[in-house]
């Protein structure tokens, strides 16, 4: 018997605003395009089915997220964090990657909220469960001290989580890639991208305008509809630049390597 494909993104950050949506818009895009043409993929990416916990809104809010779902492009469930509804999103979509992992590849993302107490993420996901969606936790680093000291404190509460690998995403809205000198000089890089299997990551930054401009239709848009909608319409024009930046440019070259692993 084979073993089951699936790889659960774990979006983290911990801070408000470090910029997790915009990671799992392009994590979802990513593989969502990978499926959908193989040659966008460089080779690199899984034909997969990709699953959405959307963990930071109520399930009457509408988003972007739900567009993938009406779609048939992800499916997207909605509850958030530390709720009833949350909990039966958690439970339901788990269940549905779980078993759609046997029939072929599955990526499964968690957008969660900005949460700063690491037991309360420990005691909803439960680490067991966690295992068996073979979760990757991805930290949006901001170059604020507590984004570093709750990224150490995840490590410390989850170490089955958090310890052995898993991938770090420096976030160029607060500053150039290369400008994390705090992060570059920790003994917490040290342990996790030296001495374990951490992805030491950057994430190029969505500028206000064109943010302003997707959401006046639907907060969180995704990009690649955002992308066809520049086609469709002239005053979206700017933003298809941004869209191929994203899908084709350094962030396919950055992210691809996820799939290691």
């Amino acid at each position: 018997m084979t073993t089951p494909d699936i790889k659960t993104f774990l979006v983290d950050g911990g801070m408000p605003g470090c910029g997790r949506t915009l990671a799992v818009r392009t994590l979802a895009d990513l593989y969502i395009r990978g499926y959908r043409d193989e040659k966008l993929s460089h080779g690199r990416l899984p034909k997969a089915r990709v699953y959405v916990w959307d963990a930071c809104n109520d399930p009457e809010t509408k988003t972007g997220y739900q567009m993938w779902h009406a779609r048939g492009e992800a499916t997207v469930h909605t509850g958030r964090f530390g709720t009833e509804e949350g909990s039966k999103a958690y439970a339901l979509v788990s269940n549905l990657a779980l078993e759609a992992a046997k029939e072929g590849p599955v990526r499964f993302i968690i957008d969660l909220p900005a949460i700063q107490d690491s037991a309360a993420i420990r005691k909803v996901l439960t680490a067991d469960l966690l295992h068996d969606l073979n979760t990757i936790p991805i930290w949006i680093l901001t170059r604020q001290a507590m984004s570093l000291g709750l990224l150490a404190d995840r490590v410390d509460v989850m170490p089955e989580i958090y310890r052995n690998r898993g991938v770090v995403i420096r976030n160029s809205k607060f500053s150039y890639w290369n400008n994390y000198v705090e992060w570059r000089d920790s003994g917490l890089r040290r342990a996790l991208v030296e001495r374990s299997r951490w992805l030491d990551l950057f994430m190029l930054f969505c500028n206000q305008y064109a943010q302003a401009a997707m959401d006046n239709f639907i907060p969180n848009m995704p990009f690649n509809i955002a992308n066809e909608k520049a086609l469709a319409d002239g005053s979206w024009m700017g933003l298809l630049r941004i869209a191929i930046q994203l899908f084709t440019g350094s962030e396919w070259d950055e992210w691809n390597v996820i799939e290691t692993l």
